[in-house]
């Protein structure tokens, strides 16, 4: 993305921190990773790292509805390359979504792509429906896989109140104005008792080059301390939290109760300074001695040559999500095998508990 879609939001002014409500911020930035303007602070009271000022809801709305995959993937629908590398996202997660899930249940993924999560699921006998605002995405994942994904934003979606035992939300949060309202939507999804696993990119992260932290479609940028405020203020507690092997996504899975646990804090003492040491100490020639800038191409073209290989007898999604499907079912039958811990407060007892 070379320009923005927007009108220019610094003709905007400042809004209060949306976890938090105070207006104290310390700005760290002000272009984004491509040189185009982007002013980022941090919350002084909460160190939530979020864009302000910011595009406005229609403008957003609009963006994700019609522009983002074009402006990310130059792509108005995904080609068969994105099926397959989004499928292999969806092994991945599979890894620590299926500890908490039982068979049969009912899933909901909010932010569903492609499809290629629900399409694995779908596989592997869950009952599944997805939301995706992106016209060319969710319109595949609809009309050529067969989902039932709604295309819409989720403030207009038709979810019926307490029905779903599993709402995933992989990569969105962070794109959205008003998270604390659209996570107390997904706790009104939710059955009693039922559980929300949130992912979303780490801000106290060293694994990518620091300039590209900052751009157009990441409003916020969460640690796993901002992420469970956020879910606690929408009533959901939070049971686990973990980071991905290298450290770049967090994720928190959360449960719904019943009344609301609604955290009264607005505040996360000493957090914020925390956040900003890392920021200011992640530099690019720290990053130069880490591994991550030296393995990344390596493992870049060691996937596209595997890449080429899986694809080279396969164009069609189906025929592309019907060959990742088999492993997912050997990832599946590991973990049925596999006896849960009897002393374990994990992920793996949370799934009795949903």
């Amino acid at each position: 993305m070379t320009a923005t879609p927007f009108s220019n939001p610094s003709s905007q002014p400042l809004a209060a921190c949306d976890l938090c409500g105070h207006s104290h911020f310390a700005v760290i930035a002000h272009q984004d990773r491509h040189g185009q303007p982007l002013q980022t602070v941090v919350c002084k009271s909460c160190g939530l790292v979020s864009t302000n000022p910011r595009p406005t809801d229609e403008e957003l709305e609009s963006f994700y509805r019609d522009e983002y995959r074009k402006s990310y993937k130059q792509v108005v629908k995904p080609k068969p390359k994105h099926v397959y590398r989004a499928g292999l996202v969806a092994l991945e997660r599979l890894h620590y979504l299926l500890p908490i899930l039982r068979p049969g249940q009912s899933v909901l993924d909010f932010g569903a792509g492609g499809g290629e999560l629900l399409f694995m699921l779908r596989g592997l006998g869950y009952q599944v429906q997805g939301i995706e605002p992106n016209l060319g995405y969710g319109g595949a994942a609809r009309d050529h896989l067969g989902l039932p994904v709604q295309v819409t934003h989720y403030q207009h979606a038709q979810v019926a109140p307490e029905s779903l035992d599993v709402v995933t939300c992989f990569h969105v949060v962070e794109h959205l104005a008003h998270p604390i309202e659209a996570l107390s939507v997904m706790a009104g999804w939710t059955k009693p008792k039922g559980l929300v696993l949130i992912e979303v990119p780490n801000v106290m992260s060293r694994c990518q080059w620091p300039h590209s932290r900052y751009h157009l479609g990441h409003l916020h940028h969460y640690s796993s301390s901002t992420l469970s405020l956020a879910g606690q203020k929408a009533g959901l507690m939070p049971v686990d939290s973990f980071t991905s092997p290298d450290g770049g996504n967090v994720m928190v899975v959360f449960q719904k109760m019943n009344p609301p646990l609604v955290s009264e804090t607005s505040a996360l003492p000493g957090h914020a300074t925390r956040v900003l040491k890392h920021l200011r100490s992640h530099t690019a020639l720290a990053h130069l001695k880490t591994a991550h800038p030296y393995l990344r191409p390596f493992e870049k073209m060691a996937s596209r040559v595997s890449e080429q290989i899986a694809l080279s007898s396969r164009r069609d999604a189906h025929a592309i999500l019907d060959h990742l499907l088999e492993r997912a079912k050997i990832i599946a039958e590991s973990f049925q095998e596999e006896e849960p811990p009897q002393d374990s407060p994990g992920l793996a007892c949370l799934a009795g508990a949903a």
